[in-house]
């Protein structure tokens, strides 16, 4: 989630309103290709940005004290509402829409994501950015837009078998797979429930089916599996201790207590130091170059785009 928060920060596209809630005409900031860009829509923008260059300072931006940041925060947010303009009226041309229905999921994640720490994060933050959920639809509709016009534009990129091989043996170091034991793990809140889980495993219960059903770790989408374990491995000591005196096969017989809660840890086989064949990483390797290429050729298109836009800004200087 955290990666399409930032890419939604980034792929921002406010609404074409000329004509405020109030009955005024609203200030216009420019125009692209004949199409407004209003000074609040501008606004709204570079209070996004602004909410992210704080997150990731970790400090609140003082607009007189930090004019210079603040100015290059207003010009990223032009620059990011005339790309947005472009996509969207390159979509129109090319016969690609989005509903909202499309948007649902997306926003019931963002909301769930805002209200994590706070049961009013949501609501707090479409009042800091001055957004409203309107707003925000038309914004996740953007992130889908810009996918489906780049799935459009760059539909004919292939990466050839050589290619992908290339890339495997130039970057063999990033295959290497280190000696140590396959472990996996259940973790729980409480001593009691991993004493549970126990007696379910002593009955013959599946493992990975315990971890989907009742790990509170991540790595209950895979069954509870962490991969290779070993002595250079960045794990409390308590885990890293317990998981590495087990043999192939054994189960933890009590459960191991760490900073996260209660652990039942499982050894699979234990693995020499060797590189991933080529074979078992071919389809991520070409997933991973055709999304390049894709984004090369898309990126090339919008700069061609940019390039033909009709861009007044009217904006002060």
């Amino acid at each position: 989630m955290k990666n399409k928060f930032m890419l939604f920060l980034v792929l921002i596209a406010m609404g074409l309103f000329v004509v405020g809630c109030n009955g005024q005409a609203e200030e216009i900031a420019g125009t692209v290709n004949g199409e407004q860009i209003t000074q609040e829509n501008l606004n709204q923008h570079y209070n996004l940005i602004k909410i992210n260059y704080e997150m990731q300072t970790g400090s609140k931006l003082d607009e007189e004290k930090d004019k210079d940041i603040a100015d290059k925060i207003m010009d990223q947010a032009w620059e990011d509402m005339v790309l947005q303009k472009i996509i969207w009226q390159e979509a129109k041309r090319q016969g690609i829409e989005i509903d909202n229905k499309e948007v649902d999921t997306d926003l019931k994640q963002f909301k769930d994501m805002s209200n994590q720490e706070d049961a009013n994060g949501y609501k707090d933050f479409l009042e800091k950015s001055g957004l409203t959920e309107a707003n925000l639809v038309q914004e996740l509709k953007t992130e889908k837009l810009y996918w489906k016009l780049q799935d459009k534009v760059a539909s004919s990129v292939k990466v050839s078998e050589a290619e992908v091989k290339k890339y495997y043996d130039d970057n063999l170091d990033a295959f290497k797979q280190p000696e140590g034991m396959e472990i996996s793990h259940i973790l729980v809140t409480t001593e009691k429930e991993a004493k549970d889980i126990l007696v379910k495993l002593k009955e013959g219960k599946d493992f990975a089916e315990l971890a989907r059903q009742y790990s509170t770790c991540p790595s209950k989408e895979h069954g509870g599996e962490l991969g290779i374990v070993n002595q250079d491995a960045n794990y409390v000591p308590e885990f890293k201790e317990a998981a590495l005196k087990l043999k192939p096969g054994e189960i933890t017989p009590e459960p191991v207590k760490s900073e996260f809660g209660y652990h039942i840890i499982k050894a699979g086989a234990q693995k020499q130091a060797q590189v991933t064949p080529f074979a078992e990483v071919k389809s991520p390797i070409t997933l991973q170059l055709e999304q390049q290429k894709k984004s090369e050729v898309f990126n090339k298109h919008l700069e061609e785009l940019h390039k033909k836009a009709e861009i007044k800004d009217n904006r002060t200087k």
